[in-house]
């Protein structure tokens, strides 16, 4: 066997090495393997088909403990989850160090699952899951249960900088998601996510050269290359620059729809003796021609039960109901800076700041099924064409700073941030147009002559946190002790409904967070915690509907209890955990002498669940990752008042969207009979879940199964490693729906089955 561990593979496809905090723990010690015929063989290969790394310095470079920057922690065993993660203002942080169900997916798991976005990477996990259309363009997902918006990624810690609606894999080190809200840990997502948070870390320069292409293929025929340079200079390595790239383009799985995807980003950066600096510029664009878009049953939105049209059963896979004229046109640039200095081997400052501009065109109908003639999946709705313009400022300052207090070990840290966006939003409606879920008709392209949407609104968030890490008895028991103080202001706009009047909300809000870790014995962690998120304000809509159109509901405060286990074995992990999170929700409610309800935060969601994850390596040549989730997920207290119906009450009744069960078991094995050649597999399992709020439309159950297989092998020119993955998503072609919470009884279509091919190059 070439490579039973996957050590070539990460030698030169991973790209981050040492410096790592301290807090971090390292990797243990791969246990000597028997000395067997094939042991013996498989070292005698690797001997000869492992690159010659560049010499470095004989001590490498270690940020210290009170510093973030630079390479994030080391890969655990097996290389496809890191042994830590940043948390937030308080820095990186071990696995077994970190009072939070937290995981960082790597570079090494990206290109070996030949992910192309962000939704890609975390189908890994049983606590989220996809909420939009395959073939949207737009990453929108669950994380225990709660709404994440594509738009709320962190980028290297910054809200804000990474693309708007979906984020390519290629320029990505780091998938961190950290499951449940965090306002004091990070502060406000500029959607105000409450079931978890994403940070992205972008890639920078290893301490050894990287020259690679891979080519790629993805069915039904998009074929494209990317590439991966990079280099350090300097006596000690101190400045270093990689470069990713490259694109793909053509025909999808679904019918008549091609998609061209690109994107370029550089970093560079320096490593000093007390500083380190790092900048990062990217540009990332798509065109996607039609875009699937989500499905709806019903008439416009709150929904009284008797209007609701039920669940027609699911087209088949790939089926493309949108018309020929439809596009999704996104664009996004961003250029960010980060610098540390070590004021004292005690004390660091740090400072960051980002620019970024996202720009969509559209032109779209979004269905609405109405069955029409009594024939099912018969489908109408208005044409849209329009723009949404973002532009997102996003700056970060704070120190840290490590001493002690007798025998307490101390990690004070102060942080202020802001966040700055201006928002621009456009559409124009052409008509009506109706064609069928299954026999999709030709539709003429209508004229877009009807201003819909003609938004301006500018938010500015700005928050300060402080937060102390203490530890004692040699990190037995740690103590986190923190709280945020959030302030968000609004002004908004709709000069499409009423020109000149203008929306304003200025609230300013404490969020805490406590958690504690107690280690009975050494590589077991016992821990709670106690954090609260924050929902973006709500500008009221809907002038047929509320009588408050225009109206800012405040930030909402969401309020989570959890407490976990986690194991770590050496060579594999255990986690488990258990949450509770409860949210305020918008209702409708009557209001003395208006015909229409007004829409107040007088609602709640609970959702309560258990968490089961377990990474790394059962044997050196056969790898796990996965897990499951259960998730009770109940409506507290919600009442809608519905003109000519009443009020109707939905206590009791389950969230739209919550799926009671959700497991992803994914597995590696290098097998013994040919050397090189690695088989993957991965089940995802999604139970039943309600489309609407009256939990009478139901989603079926679904199961998807993948199948992969690499192949390493020595370049006959080089030496160096070639790497040919292949992989079937959805491999018995599933047909099945996602449920979309954004817009309430809409639900979307999963993806057909599709080929993944590509070749690695390292030179």
């Amino acid at each position: 066997m070439l490579d039973p561990q996957g050590r070539v593979d990460q030698v030169l496809a991973q790209s981050a090495l040492p410096p790592v905090n301290v807090d971090a723990p390292k990797p243990t010690a791969p246990r000597a393997r028997p000395a067997t015929q094939r042991a013996q063989r498989a070292t005698a290969q690797r001997r000869v088909a492992s690159p010659a790394l560049r010499q470095v310095e004989p001590v490498p470079y270690v940020a210290p403990s009170t510093g973030a920057l630079g390479a994030p922690p080391v890969p655990y065993a097996g290389g496809q989850v890191a042994t830590g993660a940043q948390l937030g203002f308080l820095g990186n942080r071990g696995v077994m160090n970190t009072p939070f169900n937290q995981v960082s997916y790597t570079a090494k798991l990206m290109q070996d699952q030949q992910a192309r976005t962000v939704a890609d990477v975390l189908a890994n996990d049983p606590s989220v899951r996809s909420k939009t259309p395959s073939g949207n363009g737009v990453d929108g997902l669950y994380i225990r249960g709660f709404y994440y918006d594509s738009g709320d990624y962190a980028m290297n810690g910054l809200y804000g900088m990474a693309p708007a609606y979906s984020t390519q894999a290629n320029y990505l080190e780091r998938v961190e998601l950290l499951k449940g809200p965090g306002v004091m840990l990070g502060g406000m997502p500029p959607a105000g996510a409450i079931g978890g948070s994403i940070n992205l870390v972008t890639k920078r320069a290893p301490d050894y050269d990287i020259t690679q292409l891979t080519g790629v293929y993805i069915s039904k025929s998009q074929f494209g290359a990317f590439v991966d340079v990079a280099r350090r200079y300097g006596e000690h390595k101190e400045f270093g620059i990689r470069f990713n790239g490259g694109g793909r383009g053509g025909q999808t799985p679904i019918d008549r729809q091609t998609d061209e995807f690109g994107d370029a980003v550089l970093n560079m950066d320096y490593r000093g003796e007390r500083a380190r600096v790092s900048v990062d510029m990217g540009y990332q664009a798509e065109n996607l021609n039609p875009p699937q878009r989500f499905l709806t049953f019903t008439t416009s939105p709150p929904f009284p039960p008797a209007q609701a049209i039920q669940v027609p059963p699911v087209p088949r896979p790939g089926t493309n109901y949108m018309p020929d004229w439809a596009y999704w046109k996104p664009r996004d640039s961003f250029v960010m800076a980060r610098a540390e200095v070590d004021m004292t081997d005690w004390l660091t400052m740090y400072a960051s700041g980002g620019y970024h501009r996202s720009e969509v065109s559209y032109q779209y109908v979004s269905p609405r099924i109405t069955n029409a003639g009594g024939v099912v999946g018969n489908w109408s709705n208005p044409a849209l064409k329009g723009y949404d313009n973002y532009e997102n400022y996003a700056s970060d300052i704070g120190f840290r700073v490590s001493g002690h207090t007798g025998p307490v070990h101390h990690l004070f840290t102060v942080n202020y941030s802001t966040f700055d966006r201006d928002y621009i939003s456009f559409g124009r409606s052409g008509g009506t147009v109706s064609s069928n879920l299954y026999n999709p008709l030709p539709i003429p392209l209508p004229n877009f002559t009807q201003i819909v949407q003609n938004l301006n609104t500018q938010t500015n968030m700005s928050s300060v946190g402080i937060a102390d890490a203490m530890s004692m008895f040699g990190d037995r028991l740690q103590l986190i002790v923190g709280a945020r103080r959030q302030s968000v202001g609004a002004d908004s706009q709709n000069f499409a409904t009423v020109p000149n009047s203008l929306t304003h909300i200025d609230r300013s809000v404490w969020s805490p967070g406590y958690a504690v870790i107690v280690k009975p014995v050494e590589n077991v962690s016992l821990y709670a915690n106690y954090i609260e998120g924050l929902k973006l304000p709500e500008i009221v809509a809907g002038t047929t509907t509320y009588s408050n159109v225009g109206e800012i509901l405040p930030p909402a405060q969401t309020k989570q209890m959890e407490a976990g286990a986690k194991i770590d074995m050496g060579r594999i992990t255990f986690t488990g955990s258990y949450f509770d999170i409860t949210a305020p929700n918008a209702t409708a409610v009557p209001v003395l002498g208006q015909a229409l309800p007004a829409r107040r935060l007088t609602g709640e969601q609970r959702n309560r669940g258990i968490e089961l994850y377990t990474f790394g390596e059962l044997a050196p040549w056969f790898r796990v990752l996965g897990g499951v989730t259960f998730i009770n997920g109940e409506v507290v207290s919600q009442a809608y008042t519905y003109p000519g119906f009443g009020v109707i009450n939905y206590n009791g009744k389950t969230p739209v969207g919550v799926s009671t069960v959700n497991a992803n078991i994914g597995a590696e094995w290098d097998t013994p009979f040919v050397d090189g050649l690695t088989l993957t597999g991965r089940v995802i399992y999604t139970s039943e879940s309600y489309a609407d709020d009256a939990n009478l439309l139901e989603l079926p159950a679904w199961t998807r199964v993948d199948l992969g297989a690499r192949y390493t092998f020595p370049s006959p020119w080089n030496g160096k490693p070639i790497v040919i993955r292949a992989a079937v998503e959805n491999v018995f072609n599933e047909a099945y729906y996602n449920s979309y919470r954004t817009v309430s009884s809409a639900v979307s279509l999963g993806a057909p089955r599709t080929y993944l091919v590509s070749t690695t190059f390292n030179f």
